[in-house]
């Protein structure tokens, strides 16, 4: 029996889900564990309906009675059912009686949910759950194509075109979501036409300049990360971004050129994926 593009959709937010949970447990408040464990639950439930509508059991039964009615499909029952019920013991008392769950129990959990959705994936749907791109989900083209190719370019090993690629659609996610916002105009150089003053007073313009170059400098960036505050973007994960990928400067046609000022084939994965992580997570905030 085919996929429908439905159940394909909830196994796509079940992953995004999860996605947003391994984020929340990045968050610097005891809250954020609370809100992991939920959307971990949450992930994983989407994915046992999902499951359970495919194999036609319905969808009136409790978190710990799928493995029940994966049996009753005439199916073998997937595994991982003690941590899941751990899972579900953890969200009870979180949502019934206050009880606040420890940071590490829910971080050890979180492979434990990632692999229980992705064997009932492969198992019940003959479906790859490492297959589902998240960048789907984006609802920008010009966004959601660079998303793509730049993850295209990392499993080929083109390294320069992954970094660039995820770079140009940040830049592209960024035009789009300040045509909405009033942002603050960013300190442009003096452009002096030859002969428009007077020598002397030219040349010292032009020293004026150089001597407040620095300044100029700082007060640009601080323009910069002002505005991206004002866009709802995390700043230091946006400085990580602009650190880490290439220089890319654009024309008023949309050409671009870019300055490659590093050699990505010594970069770590874990960078790239740290930056393609903070454009998709940008890119669906603006989505909602």
């Amino acid at each position: 029996m085919t996929i429908s593009p439905d159940i394909r959709k909830r196994l796509l937010y079940g992953k995004y889900l999860l996605f947003r949970a391994k984020t929340a447990q990045t968050e610097r408040n005891e809250l954020g564990v609370a809100v992991s464990l939920l959307l971990l639950h949450d992930a994983a439930e989407l994915v046992m309906l999902a499951a359970a509508d495919y194999l036609q059991q319905g969808s009136k039964w409790t978190f710990m009675e799928f493995w029940e009615k994966v049996k009753l499909s005439g199916r073998k029952e997937p595994g991982h059912k003690v941590p899941m019920d751990q899972l579900n013991t953890l969200r009870v008392g979180l949502k019934h009686k206050g009880t606040l769950p420890h940071s590490q129990t829910v971080r050890d959990l979180t492979p434990r949910v990632e692999a229980f959705c992705e064997e009932v994936s492969k198992d019940l749907l003959d479906l790859d759950f490492a297959d589902l791109n998240l960048a789907d989900l984006v609802s920008d083209d010009d966004v959601r194509n660079a998303l793509r190719e730049s993850q295209q370019a990392m499993k080929t090993g083109d390294r320069e075109k992954a970094f660039l690629n995820v770079r140009i659609a940040f830049d592209k996610l960024h035009r789009l979501i300040s045509n909405d916002v009033a942002l603050i105009e960013e300190p442009r150089s003096i452009n002096i036409a030859s002969g428009a003053w007077p020598s002397e007073v030219q040349r010292g313009v032009k020293q004026l300049e150089r001597g407040l170059e620095g300044f100029q400098e700082a007060i640009t960036e601080s323009v910069r990360t002002l505005n991206v505050l004002m866009l709802g973007i995390d700043p230091v994960k946006y400085r990580f971004l602009i650190d880490n990928t290439p220089h890319v400067s654009w024309t008023l046609s949309g050409e671009y050129q870019a300055v490659f000022h590093r050699d990505y084939n010594k970069v770590p994965d874990e960078v790239f994926q740290n930056c393609f992580d903070f454009v998709l997570e940008a890119a669906l905030n603006t989505s909602r």
